[in-house]
């Protein structure tokens, strides 16, 4: 499917930006790079994105973070936000002990 005809899950939400949203990029256990998703989201150009495209190919209508592992394809995945999470506080796990 090429991406140009790809829409997100209808199940996908635009995620909350009060969260912190980062994708850690690893080679041989260590750390390459930090990406922020919150970055990408928030751009005038990503104005309402439901989902983050990464892969191998440096083409920014394509692909919003470009990896250089040599696994990863040249279109190699795309994270959708569901918008299902809850947060839990310290103080509401006390009171359920």
């Amino acid at each position: 499917m090429s991406s140009s005809s790809w829409k997100p899950p209808s199940w996908s939400k635009i995620p909350p930006p009060s969260q912190q949203w980062h994708l850690d990029e690893l080679k041989n256990g260590h750390l390459v790079k930090s990406h922020s998703l919150n970055h990408i989201l928030s751009s005038p150009t990503n104005h309402n994105r439901r989902c983050i495209t990464f892969g191998r190919i440096d083409d920014p209508s394509q692909i919003d973070i470009v990896t250089a592992h040599e696994s990863c394809s040249r279109l190699h995945a795309r994270i959708a936000f569901a918008g299902t999470t809850t947060t839990t506080t310290e103080e509401e796990e006390d009171d359920d002990a």
